[in-house]
């Protein structure tokens, strides 16, 4: 599972919940709004229907967190996984939970396809109404025009006299449609009418059909969920009662409507339920509130904010137990720790796992030599915490043999992350009995280390200020000792191994006293030919090369080659860096590497 998909998968998860929680509060406005005006029922029950929408928006990406892949330049690495054996009692509970997120994803995705088949087959039957409608009377269509001007309506509407249409509704906003079957201009008067016709234009006025649409895709998208149905719901009977105030107010005969609304009942059949019309919500309560007769308010049921409190706590239980599980499971964790992924090789018999961390700088980690004679390995699990700057603050052990602890710790705390804000990362390091194969393979590559080439010669390297001479002066006494000696050996015939030791000897030294020399000049002057950052991960690679104050092609001046300094200094100061010439002659190379990275570069070449 991918980790948008994880994320996607627990947010549809935890949604449960929080529209239940949303659902709750929402009836709670209601019931204590059920005295206002229907606007404002209106407006909350928007309010509530939008909040259920973007929660599973953010919870995803909350919970969305990206699988950062290991960098060519960094060596292996990859993210820490860590496996704790749960409890017995948290074991059923722990995989029903994950069975559960493993279905979700394609169960959602195989409901929103069907409920998206409702959606097309609407639009389809709305696009036929408009199609077979033919032109209204011009009566009607004068009628249609007096009405929007005086409620203030700007846009054009068409109105089309429809056989298939069951009662007056409304269809489009960009171009709005008005749909009156034959036997609604028949069974009418022509007051009733207009005011029916009020209630349409009050539909265009608040832009009702883009809202219902809206309402339809929010459905669909939250199909499972009984809260998102029934704010829906209340959306859809508060806009009738919107739509009555408007057309009573435009009217002014609130019984001349009453009486066309029953009407209209009485020849309505069912009407396509994208279309907006004048015989939708509760009949008897609509005419029963246009008539001013005591009734009771037609508000959310007491039954279903019970039944929504009653959910809701029950998923606030369960949630707070399977926390309560999962901080079990980690309690376990510190006990049993399962590591995957390649690890960065340290010493013999020591392996680090970053845990997907970018480390500029890590000091490596030791076996103890008394661990290894008494056959003590192990993994050793470590949370550091950091700070802005990406320093180890503080760290502590979670899980690992007592033996090995105390090396993994002093090496963690050395180590410089990539700077980020404070956070804190769990890396996880194993160390294991090396074979004598693993032991041989280690001690040649020590000595190969110790061999070093000459054959690239550094004009510039980090160093203290007035280093260079002081190092020609005392490579030159070096070189000059080393002759002698041969000399020496020369003349007493000494032994010829010896002898030919102290030549190859006298050969490294003597360049190391040429690189010294050219340590000494100052490649200013010199264009920048190639830069290379070794040693970091490519993320951190970036980074800094972004902040270099020089770039390929450009020339080196003194000042130049200062900031070179300041910028590789402060963005770490364990590193190391270098100018060589390239054969060109004219150009030079800016090498940048972590400790020791620079002479791997050498001995490769």
């Amino acid at each position: 599972m991918t980790a948008i998909t994880q994320a996607l998968s627990a947010a549809l998860l935890h949604f449960v919940w929080q529209g239940l929680f949303v659902g709750l509060l929402l009836w709670m406005a209601l019931f204590l709004m059920r005295g206002g005006s229907a606007s404002s029922r209106y407006a909350a029950s928007c309010a509530g229907l939008v909040i259920l929408v973007l929660l599973p928006v953010v919870t995803a990406c909350i919970l969305y967190q990206p699988r950062t892949a290991p960098a060519a330049n960094a060596g292996p690495a990859s993210s820490l996984a860590v496996r704790a054996e749960p409890a017995a009692s948290e074991t059923v509970p722990a995989m029903w939970l994950a069975a559960l997120q493993s279905w979700a994803l394609p169960l959602w995705s195989l409901g929103v396809f069907a409920f998206s088949l409702r959606l097309v087959l609407g639009s389809k039957q709305v696009a036929t109404l408009r199609r077979r409608g033919v032109p209204a009377d011009a009566s009607v269509v004068e009628m249609v025009a007096c009405l929007a001007k005086r409620m203030g309506l700007t846009r054009p509407v068409r109105v089309l006299i429809s056989a298939l249409a069951d009662g007056p509704s409304v269809v489009g906003w960009i171009r709005p449609v008005i749909l009156l079957p034959s036997a609604t201009i028949l069974g009418l008067t022509p007051q009733q009418l207009e005011a029916v016709l009020a209630h349409e234009i009050a539909h265009i006025l608040r832009y009702d059909y883009l809202v219902n649409i809206l309402q339809i895709v929010a459905e669909t998208l939250l199909f499972y969920h009984p809260a998102v149905w029934w704010a829906s719901g209340r959306i859809r009977h508060e806009r009738e009662l919107c739509c009555d105030d408007l057309a009573v107010r435009s009217c002014g005969d609130a019984l001349c409507y009453a009486r066309a609304l029953t009407t209209l009942e009485k020849l309505r059949a069912l009407a396509p339920n994208m279309a907006m019309g004048s015989t939708g919500g509760t009949l008897i309560y609509r005419i029963q509130r246009l008539m001013g007769e005591t009734t009771r308010e037609c508000g959310p049921s007491k039954w279903s904010g019970a039944l929504t409190l009653f959910l809701g706590l029950t998923c606030f239980l369960l949630n707070v137990h399977w926390a309560r599980g999962q901080a079990d499971a980690e309690q376990t964790s510190e006990r049993t720790f399962a590591v995957s992924g390649p690890k960065v090789s340290d010493a013999s018999g020591v392996g680090v796992e970053l845990g997907g961390a970018v480390v500029l700088h890590r000091a490596p980690v030791v076996y103890p030599k008394t661990a290894m004679e008494r056959r003590i390995e192990g993994t050793v699990a470590v949370e550091v915490t950091l700070d802005a700057r990406g320093e180890a603050t503080d760290a502590r052990v979670l899980s690992g043999p007592a033996e090995l602890r105390k090396p993994a710790l002093e090496s963690v705390l050395n180590w410089h992350f990539m700077p980020g804000g404070a956070s804190t990362r769990q890396v996880s390091i194993v160390f294991h009995v090396p074979s004598e194969a693993e032991r041989s393979s280690a001690a040649e590559s020590a000595e190969a280390e110790q061999k070093v080439s000459g054959n690239q010669i550094f004009f510039y390297s980090r160093r203290e200020a007035g280093s260079g001479p002081k190092e020609v002066a005392e490579r030159e006494a070096q070189f000059n000792e080393l002759r002698a000696k041969i000399q020496d050996l020369q003349q007493r015939q000494a032994d010829g191994k010896l002898l030919e030791e102290y030549q190859r000897n006298l050969a490294d030294a003597e360049k190391g006293l040429e690189n010294a020399r050219k340590l000494s000049e100052s490649p200013s002057g010199r264009v920048v030919g190639s830069i290379h950052v070794l040693g970091l991960p490519s993320e951190a690679m970036k980074e800094l090369q972004s902040r270099l104050p020089v770039h390929i092609g450009d020339v080196l001046t003194h000042e130049s080659i200062e900031k070179i300094g300041r910028a590789v200094n402060a963005f770490d100061e364990h590193l190391e860096y270098s100018l060589m010439p390239l054969e060109d002659g004219r150009s030079v190379e800016l090498l940048i590497t972590t400790p020791g990275e620079g002479e791997w570069r050498v001995r490769r070449e």
